[in-house]
């Protein structure tokens, strides 16, 4: 998945980008963080849902996190480890980043079947 022109990104800066996996057609974002890129499922580990409410804000400067404006956990940038929130000390599907100039390139693995 290559998400375009991200060096235009600055810190807390994201951009959505959309994915198939399992059939079924996902949202995640690529975040600038601290002048880093790294890129998330645009999912919420406690109830499964968008983290952004639809609005592509992801990120709360005062807070240095990503947040859940759903429910307010908060999520670091770097790691996607949330440190506070109903879901504290669970992460953030995090996906692999690649730049390539001023385009990212992200690997989403495939979906994990757990039980055959």
């Amino acid at each position: 998945m290559t998400v375009r022109q991200v060096g235009r990104l600055s810190h807390g800066e994201a951009k959505v980008f959309n994915f198939e996996r399992g059939g079924s057609s996902q949202q995640g974002f690529l975040l600038n963080y601290h002048g880093r890129f790294f890129a998330y499922a645009n999912v919420c580990p406690h109830w499964n849902v968008d983290l952004d409410l639809g609005d592509e804000r992801f990120f709360d400067e005062r807070m240095d996190a990503i947040v859940c404006r759903n429910h307010g956990a908060l999520f670091d940038g770097d790691t996607g480890w949330c440190r506070a929130g109903p879901c504290a000390g669970a992460n953030l599907e995090r996906f692999e980043v690649l730049l390539e100039g001023d385009d990212a390139v992200v690997s989403v693995p495939r979906l994990r079947i757990l039980y055959p």
